[in-house]
Order: structure tokens, then sequence, then C-alpha cells
């Protein structure tokens, strides 16, 4: 009789003790490698747009406990359409990922993608006639004849939107080279300075951080090109099934809240140039269907709880 009574009192102890709790898991797949070890740290540091964003995603969900793993971007689309509580944060959508996923609310803003070149490359010359009268790329494939040698590295896997997409699928397989693995910016940044390719497509933030990370004092060139979007979105894709439809709806109620706080305003800002606050803000309203939040926004949303 007392053998049952120490069993009884050990399990409601178990059952109610606040480390027993549980939660549910989700697979948090991102195909960036540093990325995931720097989201399994125990650190609010300030890291990069992605991170930080989605570390206050993550902060504002502690019913889920995120196991953040590192997949390659073909991998991570196997993954999200086999395992029914997987996740993976800053997808760009295609009509592919509509097709096997379910999209959250945006996550990020990425402003400006950009093609990039070694100014003192010869090999990267651009052609005058790829130049539009505004100094823009008039499209990618202006910058390949038909005999031409030149290469452009992408990341296998990786999108950068619907209308670039496009372009890239139609240039010669010989024009482009195909990378797979992780730290995607930084690898091609390096690929390109020791001239095994002649151009990336990437933004601003992502080339200048793996420029400073890098030993050289080679300086790249960039141009704009004409009729790409001014900013890219980045969303939460999960699985199709009824666990990633509930995962999303709480990640929506979520981000909505978010939107609203200076501290996920300030995660996109923080890493921009003054010079593209005025076009950012105008994107972060459209985006995000807010205001822009001021600082004691956040001291409110705390003082509301």
């Amino acid at each position: 009789m007392q053998k049952s009574f120490i069993i009884i009192i050990l399990l409601f102890f178990c059952c109610y003790c606040p480390t027993s709790i549980a939660r549910d898991k989700i697979y948090w797949f991102s195909y960036d490698e540093k990325n995931s070890s720097l989201l399994n740290q125990a650190t609010s540091v300030p890291t990069s747009t992605v991170i930080d964003t989605t570390r206050l995603l993550m902060k504002s969900l502690p019913q889920y406990q995120f196991s953040v793993e590192f997949a390659q971007s073909p991998s991570i689309a196997r993954l999200l359409k086999k395992l029914p509580n997987s996740c993976s944060p800053n997808r760009v959508k295609t009509p592919e990922r509509l097709r096997d996923n379910i999209f959250s609310l945006p996550l990020n803003i990425a402003l400006d993608l950009r093609l990039y070149y070694k100014g003192n490359s010869i090999a990267s010359a651009l052609p005058q006639s790829a130049l539009n009268k505004d100094q823009q790329l008039i499209s990618l494939a202006s910058l390949f004849t038909s005999n031409s040698t030149y290469t452009l590295g992408i990341d296998r896997g990786r999108s950068l939107g619907v209308f670039l997409d496009k372009q890239i699928a139609s240039l010669d397989k010989h024009n482009l080279v195909i990378r797979s693995g992780g730290e995607s910016t930084t690898s091609l940044v390096k690929m390109l300075l020791k001239n095994r390719i002649d151009y990336i497509i990437d933004y601003p933030i992502s080339v200048n951080e793996a420029l400073k990370n890098s030993v050289t004092t080679i300086t790249l060139d960039s141009l704009e090109i004409a009729g790409s979007p001014g900013y890219i979105i980045g969303y939460v894709a999960c699985n199709k099934g009824p666990l990633g439809q509930k995962i999303i709806a709480d990640i929506n109620k979520s981000l909505q809240n978010l939107y609203l706080s200076y501290s996920f305003y300030q995660a996109h800002t923080r890493y921009l140039d003054n010079n593209d606050l005025v076009n950012f803000n105008q994107a972060y309203q459209a985006v995000f269907q807010v205001q822009i939040p001021l600082e004691n926004n956040l001291w409110k949303m705390n003082a509301e709880k």
C-alpha cells in the first residue's frame, strides 16, 4: 500500500513539474549551415535579418520545441513534403513550392537583388549592349552571346523570385555554374574573387558581409537588373498537412504582433545603409500592412501583456 502511494506521489510531481510540460516538436530546416548553428545557440546577439527575425518568431511560440537542422535547399523541399511537423524559414514562394507547401505571412524583406562582378576583371567586362539608358542590366540573357564562355554562379535549389528564376532557367547550361552546400553567398563570393565564375546575383547586405569576412582588397561592382522587384519576401514554409496548417496559423498570429514591434523592425533596419531606409520603410508598410513601429512600441506591448 505504501509503495503504491509513493508511486502515485512521484507520478503527480512528474506530471506537474514545469520542465515536463510537453511541447510539440517542429523540425526547422535552414539551407544556411551557419544560420542553423547560430539558431541553436542560446543568445540574443544581433547577427543578421534572417537570424534575428527567426529568433523573435521562435521566442514568440513557446508551445513548440524547434529542432533546427541544416539541409540543402533541394533536400528541404523533399523534407517539407515528407515530414508532417517540418518547416523552413526564409523561403521564397514559387509555383512549385506553393503546390507542395503551406506558407505563412511574410517573415523577412530583403532589398535589391543585384548582379555582382569584379570591376577590374577584363573577363567580366560588361557589353554596353547589355545596359539600358538608366545603366541597368537589360536582362541576364544580354550578358551572354551564343559563344560566350562567361558564367553565372547560382546555388542549387535557391529561388531568387519568379522574375529572375525564369531568366536563369532560359540561360544555356554552359553559362551556369551550379553549386551545392551551405553558406551560399560566402561560397559564391569566394568563387567570384578566384575567377572561377564571372557573375553572381545576391543582396547587398549579404555580399558586403561576405566581403567583410574575406581577406581581400578586391572590390565588386554591381548593377540593378531592369524589371526586377525592389525587394524579395521570405516566408515560413511548412508541410501542407493538418499539422503544418496548425503551425502556420500559430505563426501567423505571432507575426501579426511582431510586425508592430520595434524589435522586429530593427531586425531589418540595423543592417541597412541609411540611404536604403526610405525604400525599406515603404516596403515595410506595403508588405506587413502596418505603420512603421516606434521605439517605444516595444514597451507598450510588454505593458499590455
